[in-house]
């Protein structure tokens, strides 16, 4: 019995050290994104995600929108050196490297804005079906999310946990279920994998969606 109750403090440990160190590797990279970026790199990123997304030239996007487009911008975005916003700023990272950074380089770098189905919620954490599959699985977050109704679709990134999974970026209600059942339709006439359709094509599904506060 000690056995086990040691086990599970040690997985406990270990997992709250990993979402610690992510919490901080998040906004990192955010604030990378938001310093240290060429604006022009970010000026051309907004044209082809307009065109990707079909918005007319010139549009202002909301704070919301704004979200979703920084997120799409540092994950899916590729750069003419043929790496992500994400990947340029762990290339050009200094200072002590951390046991933990290439896993969660690689958990970070494979990570898509997949839509969830909301089972319950319970305090900050969320109970849910992936999509695909209805596997269901435990969402950890940073915030109470009472305001997430059962049987919502909602997007997210999330990495792995020993437990479950961690949610990595903001979160976002699509009310509008047509478009999910589109991007059900559309993925089964594809070709590709779950996570490289999403990948590809999340942003248009979510776009509309609205924020989790």
């Amino acid at each position: 019995m000690d056995n086990i109750v040691y086990l599970h403090n040690l997985r406990e440990e270990k997992e709250n050290q990993l979402v610690s160190f992510v919490s901080q590797h998040t906004s990192a990279a955010h604030t990378y994104v938001e310093r240290q970026v060429n604006i022009r790199e970010k000026v051309k990123a907004k044209h082809i995600f307009s065109e990707q997304i079909s918005l007319e030239k010139g549009v202002v996007f909301s704070s919301l929108q704004e979200k979703l487009f920084n997120d799409w911008f540092t994950y899916d975005y590729v750069t003419i050196s043929g790496m992500t916003i994400y990947q340029s700023y762990i290339k050009n990272e200094n200072g002590q490297k951390h046991p933990l950074d290439s896993v969660v380089h690689a958990l970070f770098m494979a990570s898509v804005l997949e839509p969830f189905k909301v089972i319950k919620t319970v305090g900050e954490n969320i109970h849910a079906k992936k999509l695909l599959t209805g596997e269901e699985c435990v969402i950890k977050t940073d915030r109470k999310v009472e305001e997430v109704e059962p049987s919502s679709i909602l997007f997210l990134r999330s990495i792995p946990l020993l437990d479950g999974q961690l949610c990595v970026s903001d979160m976002f209600i699509q009310q509008d279920h047509t478009l999910i059942d589109l991007l059900l339709t559309e993925f089964k006439k594809s070709n590709e994998s779950w996570r490289t359709f999403l990948k590809k094509y999340s942003i248009k599904y979510s776009w509309t969606s609205q924020s989790v506060k």
